[in-house]
């Protein structure tokens, strides 16, 4: 009987011990998948098809699907983490450059910046000092004025006639105020407001005021 007791407990313990080993041994796997979960992530490249407009950016966007490397002011740069940035210009993306200018407008200026951004980097111009210029000719940093409001006009442009010109929408004189100052200025080496200054206003001190806005614009 004793003998059989024995045997009998040798079993369970047996049993027991085999249970304890095969909860234990699942345990450990379980651990090591969990602990895998947690290794670190896998670098991604980002796409860049719905910050970049094919059709009015073109030259631009050629370096984002790997067509071309070599675009004046664009450069892929790859953070700590491994994730390329698309970059435009200032060290930014289009985004990043775009919220930054919305941050100095406002009234029928406010939320422009995507579209100030894109057109003075297919005229090579800069962003920083289009929009400085249209701060001051119109205000539009705080209150716009009647002239931004009612006509459009946001860089004091007259017509022929000497009176100042109207347009039918914020989007055509903006698209017309920045073509006006690359086609006057940008394509004859007037690219700064010290350069600007003589032909664009009576005032000697209007690139100094262009320069203060241009500071905060950058600081925002």
């Amino acid at each position: 009987m004793k003998i059989g007791r024995f045997l009998m407990h040798s079993g369970l313990l047996s049993i027991t011990l085999g249970i304890f080993i095969y909860v234990f041994t699942s345990f450990e796997i379980n651990s090591h998948s969990l602990m895998d979960s947690f290794k670190e992530p896998k670098k991604v490249k980002l796409e860049f098809k719905d910050e970049i407009d094919l059709k009015t950016n073109a030259a631009i966007s050629k370096i984002a699907y790997g067509i071309t490397d070599n675009i004046d002011n664009a450069a892929i740069k790859k953070t700590a983490y491994g994730i390329e940035r698309f970059v435009v210009y200032d060290d930014l993306t289009l985004d990043e450059l775009s919220a930054k200018l919305n941050r100095s407008l406002n009234g029928v200026l406010a939320n422009k910046g995507k579209m100030i951004a894109k057109k003075c980097l297919d005229l090579k111009m800069d962003p920083y000092m289009a929009v400085a210029i249209m701060l001051h000719e119109t205000g539009c940093n705080s209150s716009c004025s009647s002239l931004a409001r009612n006509y459009y006009n946001v860089g004091g442009m007259k017509a022929e006639s000497g009176n100042f010109q109207k347009f039918s929408s914020i989007d055509e004189g903006i698209n017309t105020f920045l073509n006006n100052l690359y086609g006057n200025y940008y394509r004859y080496g007037l690219n700064t407001p010290e350069k600007i200054n003589s032909k664009y206003a009576a005032s000697t001190s209007w690139a100094t005021k262009i320069n203060s806005y241009i500071k905060m614009i950058k600081e925002k």
